[in-house]
């Protein structure tokens, strides 16, 4: 999996809302970033903060059913199924989002994850 620039982050992270003021203009701190993959991303409208996890594969390794679920989720463009984890950004307790990109077509696009809801 490659890295990502901050600047290709902060640009997917604008498919997505922001759970408290529903904005979608994000900034990452660079000064937050970790070698484990880690930032605090932030939201331009509100202030709010949330991680974003770029280091997927220790993700994928730790998690065992991510790699199930990435082979059902189908393409909205072209319909294929599987799709590469770029990162995961964990918007709130309750809602967490996979920025994939589809192989069949390239296109990149946010997918919510089911797995991390928390009741």
């Amino acid at each position: 999996m490659t890295q990502l620039s901050i600047k290709q982050v902060e640009e997917r992270l604008g498919e997505v809302k922001c759970p408290i003021c529903k904005a979608n203009r994000f900034g990452i701190d660079s000064r937050t970033a970790t070698e484990d993959g880690e930032w605090k991303a932030i939201c331009i409208g509100c202030h709010y903060m949330f991680p974003v996890h770029t280091d997927m594969d220790f993700y994928v390794q730790t998690q065992p059913d991510i790699p199930y679920h990435l082979k059902e989720i189908p393409c909205p463009s072209c319909r294929h199924r599987g799709v590469s984890l770029d990162f995961r950004a964990v918007l709130s307790v309750r809602e967490s989002v996979y920025f994939v990109t589809c192989p069949g077509c390239q296109l990149k696009f946010p997918e919510r994850s089911h797995l991390e809801s928390f009741e």
